[in-house]
């Protein structure tokens, strides 16, 4: 399973719109609000506006320019908490420990070819961020060439794409054209952080509201800075994707469209 433009299974992830294969598994946290309707556009826009290389390279080989990742106050490696006392406050996603919030709704996207759940999508009201942690070389990150396949997409997609300073350190800020639920073109702009971890690298999507409202986005930072990568200990490709699971006690819906059950 691969990221940025590499495999997962025989499925490339974010490099086209539109993901016949994908569904999202979903479950909400908290009162339902009334920003809880957008969830699936937001989930749309993640399948649509997440971008990947295409230039089939192996990610993370020639990535020891990138400069470390401001992690100071999070995200953390599964080294660096008590796991118990984290698991107990965080919503158990296997490879991923998120931090709930109020209202906050949860969807799982799957490759349906294995089965695999490859990223998790955040909404708050009519905010989102998606998150997919992938492996990484243990002497060098991989953010700096992500950020070039990042680039090369938008541009190939008929978007634009720059780089800025982020909470994380250096982002990208995409405008790329998507299809409305209505069949129009529309733009849709995304903010992408990438962070480098211990042998990990989580990427951050932030969609919707989290675009151009600095509280909205912060609240969202909150919950990516709260959030506890587990690579686990086995041997793993650069690019490879970090399986999730549904939390525990939580049913997989029979059709995508379902909430999980608790």
């Amino acid at each position: 399973m691969r990221v940025d433009g590499h495999r997962v299974g025989r499925q490339r992830v974010g490099a086209h719109a539109g993901h016949p294969r994908r569904k999202e598994v979903t479950q909400v946290f908290g009162r339902r609000r009334r920003g809880d309707e957008d969830g699936q556009d937001l989930a749309e826009e993640a399948a649509k506006t997440t971008p990947g290389g295409e230039s089939g390279q192996s990610a993370g080989t020639d990535a020891g320019e990138s400069p470390k990742s401001d992690r100071t106050g999070g995200p953390f490696d599964a080294s660096e908490v008590d796991l118990s006392s984290a698991r107990s406050g965080r919503i158990d996603l296997g490879g991923l420990l998120i931090k709930g919030a109020p209202g906050m709704k949860l969807q799982l996207q799957v490759d349906q070819r294995t089965g695999n759940a490859t990223s998790a999508l955040l909404t708050v009201g009519e905010a989102a961020v998606q998150l997919i942690a992938v492996a990484a070389p243990r002497s060098s990150g991989m953010w700096a060439q992500t950020r070039l396949q990042i680039a090369q997409d938008a541009k190939r997609r008929g978007g634009r794409a720059e780089e800025a300073t982020g909470p994380f350190g250096t982002e990208m800020r995409l405008v790329v054209p998507v299809q409305a639920p209505d069949g129009k073109q529309m733009l849709q702009p995304s903010r992408v952080s990438g962070i480098d971890g211990p042998r990990w690298m989580l990427r951050a999507t932030f969609l919707g509201r989290a675009t151009n409202d600095a509280t909205v986005f912060g609240q969202l930072v909150d919950l990516v800075k709260q959030t506890v990568v587990i690579r686990g200990e086995g041997p793993m490709a650069p690019g490879d994707v970090i399986v999730l699971k549904p939390p525990a006690g939580s049913q997989t819906p029979a059709t995508p469209d379902q909430p999980l059950q608790a």
